[in-house]
């Protein structure tokens, strides 16, 4: 009879094992897919400014600058996404990008294992994706600064 118990247990926990694996790689097949359609985004707005370059170029005029210039502000939008998406994924694989030689690594390792550059400290953050999903992520810390220095707001000038 125990046999059957730690059997039971063995294919529960199994079972959990491989559940976790599943959502993990659930959710990151859904975060490659947002990426892949900033990324169409990206491409499809390069196109609309190439047209409107080329139709100033062949009338000789300035019309339509504003219109270029919101296009490249939702360029840089979807290039900041990109890269809350990337930290999302890198987060769920449980590794992190070597500050000097880009390579990944576990998220605990103090030093890389490949250029042996000292990794900075990590503090846990929340990062907010264009649908308003609420991740938790670790962002590196290469710098801090004392403000307690610097003007105090509740204090009146003189």
């Amino acid at each position: 009879m125990d046999f059957f118990n730690k059997l039971g247990k063995k294919a529960s926990e199994t079972y959990q094992v491989t559940k976790e694996k599943t959502v993990k790689f659930s959710e990151e097949m859904k975060l490659k897919g947002k990426m892949n359609e900033a990324k169409n985004k990206i491409t499809n707005l390069y196109e609309e400014i190439g047209e409107h370059v080329y139709h100033q170029y062949k009338t000789n005029t300035e019309e339509g600058k504003e219109e270029i210039t919101a296009k490249c502000e939702e360029i840089s939008k979807q290039f900041d996404e990109i890269s809350k998406l990337e930290t999302a994924i890198l987060s769920l694989k449980e590794v992190k990008k070597c500050s000097q030689c880009g390579a990944e690594i576990n998220q605990k390792d103090d030093f890389c294992p490949k250029c042996g550059k000292e990794q900075p400290k990590k503090v846990e953050v929340k990062v907010e994706t264009q649908e308003t999903q609420k991740d938790i992520q670790e962002a590196e810390v290469t710098e801090i600064k004392d403000v307690s220095k610097d003007a105090n707001p509740n204090q009146e000038e003189e």
